[in-house]
């Protein structure tokens, strides 16, 4: 817990630390420090809360007081420097004054100097940011992250809420459905949306609670360029290894024993329409938890440092809504090689943190990354044990193409002959399985549009119209199988 690991850093006299927390995050983590340094050993220490259009004042008191001219930078250092009490110093968005357009040459040198100067008090200063990067701090600086909350600290903020309530609205029953709904979420996010959702409904029960939440998350993770997808409803058809891969795999996934190897991911690489995002979408439900979709192209921002900040924000998210599936669709896309000599060096920086994340990561999140072009991905990604396991997903075999007809016509309630059905088997030969499936669909709305039932000879007419992909873009295809030879294995 990172307020025990503040206890020792500040009672071992460390001068200088840094706290990582959302923005939503910051009244949390100041109420909660404050009363947990009230009760260290041998005396509790004071905290004081700074910001730049405010200034420093003490936490704990009702009425929030600052010192008279402490919102200069310079100032709230100096006063720092001429108090010789047992105090804590939070000091919120300070890194702006250290680094970037606004940092100010002077207050560099005045935090550097002060830092080592407090090593001999009882007095810490904490830099409190949503993202911390201080190269000219290095050595002198210790980072902690406050993250998310847990669930056992969801439940415990949920009762206290719960029980606080007035008469007249219905206290919801806080279980494991309203807990996992909260996960993700800050506490003041949690607060805000239950006490919103008791307002709108207030005879409200914790499942339609629970739901009310969600919707909160949701519109959360929408703004990170995350959508938690839903379940398909058209199954994967054929596939069948790297389905049994998945199948040996889950069992693992959900196991907490330490001891064991926790699965990482899978990538998986082919053509498109060839249902890579199909088999990632599906993946969830075979595992039982929830698929977090990332558009890693719309993590970019034109801000410096917004764009690690948004990724960091986004894995930390996965990491507490954990068990859950993290699908990356065409991850060359947001990783590609090269890249990072256009813009900065930015896609070096995310791709540096992702990899790195992936590399230390313990909570139970299942990566699945898939890709299109090889060629563009940079080879760091293809590293022996960066994945579990590579996947080439070929064009489907006759066997699959028969799986991916069959589910398509039962879905529309189309009955063919075994010989019909070998047919279509047969002149499907070169296609992808969004071609089959355009197939189907195209057939029935040719029907539909003559008042009639989809038969046989609707779907030879559009089969007769369809020029697959294989045969347009053939060295491209032969290209990524002479390369999956050697680099993947086959799904089929």
């Amino acid at each position: 817990m990172i307020f025990t690991d503040l206890e020792h850093f500040i009672t071992a006299s460390f001068s200088l630390l840094g706290v990582t927390c959302s923005p939503s995050g910051v009244s949390s983590f100041t109420r909660e420090l404050t009363a947990y340094t009230a009760n260290y050993p041998n005396g509790g220490y004071e905290v004081f809360f700074w910001t730049y259009d405010k200034g420093l004042g003490k936490c704990g008191s009702q009425v929030f007081e600052p010192l008279p001219n402490t919102n200069d930078p310079l100032n709230v250092l100096e006063q720092i420097e001429d108090t010789q009490d047992k105090a804590i110093y939070v000091l919120h968005n300070f890194q702006q004054f250290l680094t970037g357009q606004k940092a100010d040459p002077l207050v560099v040198a005045r935090l550097f100097n002060l830092a080592h100067k407090l090593k001999t008090t009882n007095q810490t200063i904490i830099l409190l940011e949503e993202d911390i990067n201080l190269p000219s701090f290095e050595g002198l600086i210790h980072i902690l992250d406050y993250g998310l909350p847990s669930a056992a600290v969801i439940k415990a903020f949920l009762k206290q809420l719960v029980n606080r309530l007035p008469p007249g609205i219905t206290k919801p029953h806080v279980g494991d459905t309203l807990i996992r709904s909260c996960q993700g979420l800050t506490i003041a996010e949690i607060n805000d949306a239950v006490r919103f959702s008791l307002k709108k409904y207030p005879s409200i029960n914790s499942e339609v609670l629970a739901q009310q939440v969600n919707q909160f998350k949701l519109a959360k993770l929408k703004r990170l360029g995350v959508e938690l997808s839903h379940e398909p409803d058209v199954k994967v058809g054929g596939l069948k290894t790297l389905k049994s891969w998945l199948a040996r795999r889950k069992k693992l996934f959900a196991c907490a024993n330490p001891k064991l190897p926790q699965p990482k991911g899978v990538m998986m690489i082919g053509l498109p329409g060839c249902g890579k995002s199909l088999v990632a979408k599906n993946i969830g439900s075979s595992l039982g938890v929830p698929v977090m979709h990332l558009d890693i192209r719309s993590l970019y921002h034109s801000l410096l440092g917004e764009t690690e900040k948004n990724l960091r924000r986004i894995l930390k998210t996965a990491e507490t809504i954990a068990p859950v599936c993290l699908f990356l669709d065409e991850i060359e896309k947001g990783f590609e090689a090269g890249s990072s000599t256009h813009d900065g060096g930015v896609s070096k920086g995310v791709l540096g943190i992702f990899l790195n994340w992936m590399n230390e990561k313990t909570a139970p999140v299942f990566v699945v990354a898939t890709a299109n072009k090889v060629n563009n991905l940079p080879p760091e990604f293809l590293r022996k044990g960066r994945f579990d396991e590579i996947f080439f997903v070929d064009l489907p075999n006759p066997s699959e193409r028969e799986d991916i007809l069959g589910i398509h016509l039962n879905s529309f309630d189309i009955n063919l002959s075994v010989e019909q059905l070998q047919t279509l088997v047969d002149k499907t030969e070169d296609f992808t399985g969004a071609e089959i499936a355009y197939l189907v669909r195209e057939a029935v709305t040719i029907a539909y549009g003559g008042d009639r039932l989809c038969n046989f000879e609707d779907l030879e007419t559009v089969l007769g119209e369809i020029v697959p992909q294989a045969l347009r873009d053939y060295e491209n295809i032969e290209q990524i199988r002479s390369w999956a030879r050697v680099m993947a294995r086959p799904a089929s």
